[in-house]
């Protein structure tokens, strides 16, 4: 089952010493505002395992939205940019 990415106000209670720098993020900030999974470097591989499952588990309309964003800001889909982030 998808779980969407915390919104802002999630992120500044849960990361009050993180929450300026993550919201000034464009990743972390269209995935608080749009509630849709955007696949980006995490800082363990727990993590970046959890988001892409997570990515996986969303409705076709929110991943082509994330397609989108992904191509916009990375230049590639959210599953090339997630095996290039494995495999380095």
């Amino acid at each position: 089952m998808f779980t969407p990415p915390l919104t802002i106000e999630e992120i500044r209670k849960q990361y009050p010493d993180k929450a300026d720098l993550l919201c000034s993020d464009p990743v972390h900030r269209w995935r608080a505002q749009s509630g849709i999974e955007l696949i980006h470097k995490e800082p363990s591989r727990e993590e970046q395992l959890r988001i892409w499952e997570n990515w996986q588990e969303m409705s076709d309309e929110q991943k082509c939205l994330s397609e989108e964003k992904s191509l916009e800001l990375f230049g590639m889909t959210n599953e090339e940019h997630y095996r290039k982030i494995v495999t380095n």
